[in-house]
């Protein structure tokens, strides 16, 4: 008797073979391969005759084809293999595959034992958006991708009475999980504008994949939910990319294929700086004008995401995350001389400048084009920014992810609060010997440099897009971070 369940597996076997040995002559024909870098420093050049590839994630089992497959990299322990896709959904997890096979044009067959594999990258291909997936979740760990979320209605219990807000009515949900599995945090931006704030009482978050599963994911591990996003005629004030001119958006690759932090060019020119509204702290005066020259600075502070890779390709220890969590927050307990360190690993990957901002360039991105003493305007507004009493799910307890607060006039995200920056400066307790080019100040036995932006746990007053501190360069901080400039000369 013929084996039905065998017979229909070798065929498919030999599917995939046969339009994988068809796909490597193609692509051999356009210059266009799989490329597999080996732990060991090999690389193979092919196709990875895969019909599937399947992680399995803290939210369960994704399967994605391999015509979405975009690159794929493997921790081995140290970290959590980690997938994304040609639409741009990344998961972590481990990879379930410990075998793959590569289809070279001239050369055998080549099986590859995955942990031997440090990373793959796909040969490039067209992008098609996936069908059904309208919604994006935004988890703890860092991970973003595109589903339909199935759960209709969410409890919340706020200061007013339990609410129940069906999904139809929310564009937004931030969420700040608890310790001890204490419910929790949410605040809920409506498609009206309002806002809610309470505990959440509904516990999962049911969602179907455009790869045919569907996960039960616990609200613990999210971090945020987007609803109506992803797809053409809907605009959102979370989607910052749509805000500006694309071309204004430099996103450099490393060498390993992997993209460096999102940059916003911006064009310079004559500003002030300074204690321009009145009423600010002496080291703000007297306001200065500056004429700086075009840059590029990182839309949102360096994450943690992108700063642990920094440490795992340098072998440096990786910064205290207090028990917040890493992913998408903005790296702290890092200092002056780390975030040094960092940008001039990120030129060496990029081959292109980055470096820290100076103190007059920060202080014109986070302004944003305004003379205010906010970007928003003279006086403080909830659930603007980070900071104690701000009105936040995160006033004077933590960080909060990157990005969660609506950008400024320029595009930029937490210039207000959230954490504080290091600047370029050497600490000048006035602007009298500031540079006119809006170039650093750089004083002989430095013994402080500038933070700026404020943080978490300060008051509103230390906010304001004006204010100036300062902290020794090898101190670190868990309110302390940083963003980057790059160079466009």
């Amino acid at each position: 008797m013929i084996d039905q369940g065998g017979f229909v597996k070798g065929v498919l076997n030999l599917l995939v073979f046969f339009t994988a040995f068809f796909s490597t002559n193609l692509l051999a024909a356009n210059g266009q391969f799989d490329v597999v870098t080996m732990s060991n420093g090999d690389t193979h050049n092919g196709t990875v005759a895969q019909e599937r590839f399947n992680l399995k994630t803290p939210y369960g089992v994704v399967s994605v084809p391999y015509v979405r497959m975009a690159s794929l990299r493997l921790g081995h322990g140290v970290a959590p293999d980690r997938l994304t896709t040609v639409g741009g959904d990344q998961f972590s997890g481990t990879l379930m595959d410990r075998e793959l096979l590569m289809l070279r044009t001239l050369d055998p067959a080549l099986s590859l034992q995955s942990d031997e594999i440090r990373e793959i990258i796909f040969a490039s291909r067209s992008h098609y958006p996936l069908k059904g997936t309208p919604d994006l979740v935004i988890a703890e760990n860092g991970d973003i991708f595109a589903v339909s979320v199935l759960t209709s209605d969410f409890l919340v219990m706020g200061k007013s009475g339990v609410e129940i807000i069906n999904r139809s009515a929310i564009n937004y949900l931030d969420v700040a999980p608890q310790p001890d599995a204490k419910p929790s945090l949410i605040q809920v931006t409506k498609n009206s504008g309002k806002v809610s704030q309470g505990r959440l009482s509904t516990q999962t978050l049911r969602v179907s994949t455009g790869f045919n599963a569907t996960l039960e994911i616990d609200f613990s591990q999210i971090s945020a939910v987007a609803l109506r996003v992803n797809h053409s005629g809907r605009h959102s004030g979370y989607l910052f990319r749509q805000r500006f001119n694309p071309h204004d958006l430099i996103i450099d690759s490393m060498r390993d294929g992997q993209n460096g932090p999102a940059m916003l060019a911006l064009r310079g020119g004559m500003t002030t700086r300074g204690d321009i509204q009145g009423g600010g702290d002496g080291d703000e005066q007297p306001p200065k004008t500056v004429i700086l020259k075009p840059f590029a600075i990182g839309i949102h502070e360096v994450t943690f995401q992108e700063y642990d890779l920094f440490c795992e390709a340098t072998g440096r220890s990786k910064p205290n995350d207090q028990g917040w969590g890493r992913g998408l927050r903005p790296v702290v307990n890092v200092s002056w001389e780390d975030a040094v360190a960092y940008s001039e690993w990120l030129s060496q990957r990029t081959e292109k400048r980055y470096r820290l901002p100076t103190d007059a360039e920060w202080e014109y991105a986070a302004r944003g084009g305004t003379d205010t003493r906010f970007w928003w305007g003279n006086e403080l507004q909830p659930s603007l920014a980070n900071c104690e009493g701000c009105g936040s799910l995160w006033d004077g307890e933590k960080s909060a992810p990157v990005g969660r607060f609506l950008p400024n006039p320029f595009g930029l995200h937490d210039t207000a609060g959230n954490v504080f920056e290091w600047a370029a400066d050497c600490w000048n307790d006035s602007y009298a010997e500031a540079p006119e080019d809006g170039s650093a100040l750089v004083t002989v036995g430095c013994g402080k440099r500038v933070i700026r932006g404020g943080a978490w746990s300060f008051p509103e007053h230390e906010i304001r897009s004006a204010n100036r501190w300062r902290d020794f360069p090898t101190r670190s901080s868990d309110d302390t971070g940083f963003r980057v400039v790059r160079e466009l000369n």
